[in-house]
This record gives C-alpha cells, sequence and structure tokens, in this order.
C-alpha cells in the first residue's frame, strides 16, 4: 500500500454558523495529524507532485474555480458565507479565507498524485475534504470534489467502470450531484438518513440515477446509533452491487465520523469495527483508492485508520 499526504497545515478555519450560533470549525489539520504520522511509519509515503488544471476543469467548470479563487484572494481574515446563490456556497458552516483556495488545489494535487500511484492500494489523506461540493456550488467544508475528479481522471483515462463507495456518515451530495446521469461512474452511500442529517437535500433511497444514469445511484440512509452488526449488513449489499458492476477501480470516500466517538456523527462503530471493515473491503480483490473526507475526532480518527488500514499492510501488492 502507499499513501500521499498533504494536511495544509496553514488552513485553519476557524468558525461556523450552527443552528443560529457561531461555533468552532472543526475541520482543522489537527484532526488528522494523528494519522498522518501513522501513514508516514507505516506505509510507502510519496509527496504530492502538481498537475495541469485540465483535470480539475474535467469536474468544476472554469469560471467556478475562478470564483472560488477569488474569494479566497478577497477574503478579509474568514468569511462566512452571507448570499448563498451569489457566493455560490451552499451553507453558513464553509468560512473562506485567503488560504481556501491554495489549501482546496493542493488537495487536487495530492488527490491526482494518488490516483498515478503504482500499488494496488493507495491512501490519499488530504483536506479540505470533497464529497459536499457539487460541480459549481461549495458546502460542507468542500470546495472540489476529490473523489469525484479521481473518479473522472481514471474513468476518462482507461474507458472503464469505476465505482465510489462513500462511507462518511454524511451522504456526498455533491458526488451524487456530478455522476447523476454518468452510466460509468457509479455512486454508493452508507450514511445518516437526511431526514434527520446534513445535507438533508440528498441520499434518499429513491435516488437512483437519472436518463442514462438510471440505475447507478444506490443510497442506504440509517438512522443513528447504529453499531457494526446492522452496519455490517448493509455494507455487504454495497459490496455485493460492487462485486457484479466488476469495476476497474474503487474509490472510497472515507469518513471516520461514523465513530462513536465523533462529535459529528451518529453511528456506534468503534475502532475494531474498522478492522472488519478493512477485511471485508479486501476480500473484493480489486484495487482501492481510499479519499479521506469527514472525521472530527483526533483520537478516533487515528484508532480508526490504524485498525481499517492494519488489514491493507498483509500480503503482495498491500
Amino acid at each position: 500500500m502507499k499513501a500521499v499526504a498533504q494536511l495544509n497545515k496553514d488552513y485553519i478555519p476557524t468558525l461556523e454558523i450552527d443552528n443560529g450560533k457561531l461555533v468552532k470549525n472543526p475541520e482543522a489539520p489537527s484532526r488528522l495529524e494523528g494519522v498522518e504520522i501513522f501513514v508516514k511509519n507505516n506505509f510507502e509515503c510519496v509527496n504530492p507532485k502538481e498537475y495541469p488544471l485540465n483535470y480539475l476543469y474535467n469536474i468544476h467548470p472554469k469560471w467556478y474555480v475562478k470564483h472560488v479563487e477569488n474569494l479566497s484572494k478577497n477574503a478579509k481574515n474568514e468569511y462566512l458565507p452571507e448570499v448563498f446563490l451569489k457566493d455560490r456556497i451552499l451553507d453558513s458552516g464553509t468560512p473562506i479565507t485567503k488560504k481556501t483556495y491554495n489549501a482546496a488545489i493542493n488537495a487536487y494535487y495530492t488527490v491526482m498524485t494518488g490516483v498515478n500511484l503504482d500499488s494496488k492500494y493507495v491512501y490519499i489523506l488530504t483536506r479540505p475534504p470533497g464529497h459536499h461540493a457539487t460541480s459549481n456550488f461549495a458546502g460542507g467544508y468542500c470546495f472540489f470534489n476529490n473523489a469525484a475528479i479521481a473518479a473522472k481522471y481514471l474513468q476518462s483515462t482507461f474507458q472503464e467502470r469505476i465505482c465510489i463507495l462513500d462511507v462518511d456518515f454524511h451522504h456526498g451530495n455533491g458526488t451524487q450531484e456530478i455522476f447523476y446521469e454518468d452510466p460509468q461512474i457509479t455512486y454508493i452511500s452508507i450514511h445518516g438518513t437526511p431526514e434527520k442529517f446534513f445535507p438533508w437535500i440528498s441520499g434518499y433511497r429513491d435516488e437512483v440515477g437519472k436518463d442514462n444514469g438510471k440505475g447507478t445511484n444506490f443510497n442506504f440512509p440509517l438512522d443513528e446509533g447504529i453499531t457494526w452488526e446492522e452496519y455490517k449488513v448493509v455494507l455487504e449489499i454495497a459490496l455485493e452491487i460492487i462485486e457484479k458492476i466488476s469495476p476497474l477501480k474503487l474509490i472510497v470516500s472515507l469518513g471516520f465520523d461514523t465513530h462513536l466517538k465523533d462529535p459529528m456523527g451518529y453511528f456506534n462503530l468503534v475502532d475494531e469495527d474498522y478492522k472488519k471493515m478493512g477485511k471485508l473491503l479486501k476480500k473484493l480483490d480489486i484495487p482501492i483508492i481510499f479519499i479521506q473526507e469527514g472525521g472530527y475526532d483526533k483520537y478516533a480518527n487515528t484508532n480508526a485508520a490504524i485498525n481499517l488500514f492494519s488489514t491493507f499492510k498483509e500480503g503482495e501488492n498491500a
């Protein structure tokens, strides 16, 4: 297994508005620093390389990328979105700082470096996360959709089916929107029910894709408080879908906010459950690219990562 890490440690948003109150923003580099130490001590970890932006433009139009750049360039201290349509930010929890654009571009470079690594299993450890970013809207701490960029690059390069499995607690509304009519990229998400949890606007079972993409979108919304035994049943269904599709590669949008101790998620998975998850994923015997999304308790994140990736330290091409 190989890894590429870039936590953009100079990008530290501090504020968000939650339920009408100004609160501390949890999307800070500290949440993943323990994971970074584990990865660098246990796997071959390469440095990100710069790539041309045309692969970014395959997902996000140039005007939107420039818009994010301009918002960042013009930010004074930290800017919370005020006019959602004007700012192109879907919520009040995704502030803009002068470091935002550079951090999002660095995450893009990290993703592109990772998808080009010669390894059956790859872990892309970066932030800001991506799966809430639509083609032309930011939101949920996300600006550019890292998993979508990776999937589109692989699909267009190899002309083969690609599958994305999203195991973040929150539904990846952005990834779903981007590929909702795409028959070549399948999106599967296991998440907290949008009837109760962010992003509220998507993640329902009846969202199955549209036109040529109908039948390539699978949502598994779950109620709060579930344990591994309940989660495992749904995960095995998702893995059966992946086996039938037989994609060239599987991209896992990896959120550790499914952990019992996470302050932003409401599932009850514990450390050892991530080892079980890793074993089930490895049984697929297909190349997997893990891309970090959420996870907001630094200790839970580290323990989850150690358990999940210990599986991929074993065996050839791991």
